[in-house]
């Protein structure tokens, strides 16, 4: 009385439906039976060897099937390609796992000519080196012979000509030549025009600082041994352009205290300032 009464050609579709999927169940099981249960049996041997093989899978390193097949570089001018490579001791072929590039970088920064150095490898096989090449900042006249230092105060391959337009180092300072070359190279960068007035250079040991003689001034300048900034090298250009009756006399501008000088001066008629 209050169910709902189903007509004879739903009750055809439904019969119809259930044939369907009686007959699709039972295809799938015959299938099961004549190839599904290789699949099966295939698949569990090979879950058994990888689980079984889970130790060796784990050392296998990628990069044992690459080798090195193309080397980028950037920044040499001096140094060709080829001197670039020697001295990174890379070569193309090489196995990827034997490429370092911390040792790459180590190498380059072996050689004299080379001032800093980036090394990237790129997958999949490659590897990209950008250097930054020396340039020299000094150089020591001893026996009649120049020698030209770089920014990291090692030896360059120039000639004495080269030597002649350098700063000179005072010989009793060679001891000293990477911190005098450190310094002069951080007044270069923050000051070139300062520096390329730099006549003669030295270390006093008792001061703790280091002496700059000029080629426009006929006194020395006292500067700090570290902590040098921009403001250091403005301050002298403002005290040279502000006191130039004061530094006529002077022997000596102290610029070891922070945002001041310290004016010596050799005839007692001048102000100490």
């Amino acid at each position: 009385m209050f169910g709902r009464r189903i007509g004879y050609n739903e009750r055809k579709r439904r019969r119809k439906r259930s044939r369907i999927r009686r007959k699709r169940i039972g295809s799938a099981v015959r299938w099961y039976k004549r190839k599904g249960w290789i699949l099966t049996l295939l698949f569990v041997i090979a879950c058994v060897a990888l689980w079984q093989s889970r130790f060796y899978l784990n050392q296998i390193n990628p990069l044992e099937f690459r080798h090195l097949q193309y080397i980028e570089i950037e920044g040499n001018r001096m140094l060709s390609w080829e001197d670039v490579v020697q001295s990174a001791q890379v070569e193309t072929g090489m196995l990827m796992s034997e490429l370092d590039a911390d040792s790459v970088k180590k190498s380059l920064l072996q050689i004299p000519l080379i001032h800093s150095a980036e090394v990237e490898s790129k997958f999949p096989s490659s590897l990209f080196i950008k250097i930054q090449e020396a340039s020299p900042i000094l150089s020591v006249l001893e026996n009649g012979k120049g020698t030209v230092y770089s920014e990291r105060g090692l030896s360059l391959p120039m000639s004495m000509m080269t030597a002649l337009h350098m700063p000179i180092l005072e010989n009793e300072s060679v001891g000293k030549v990477k911190q005098v070359a450190l310094f002069l190279s951080a007044m270069r960068k923050m000051d070139k025009q300062l520096y390329e007035r730099v006549s003669q250079v030295g270390w006093s040991e008792k001061d703790r600082a280091f002496e700059v003689f000029f080629k426009d001034v006929g006194f020395r300048v006292m500067f700090p041994e570290s902590n040098w900034d921009k403001d250091l090298f403005t301050l002298y250009d403002a005290i040279g352009k502000g006191f130039r009756r004061d530094l006529l006399c002077a022997s000596e501008v102290d610029m070891r205290f922070h945002g001041f000088a310290y004016i010596k001066n050799i005839d007692k008629r001048c102000i100490n300032g």
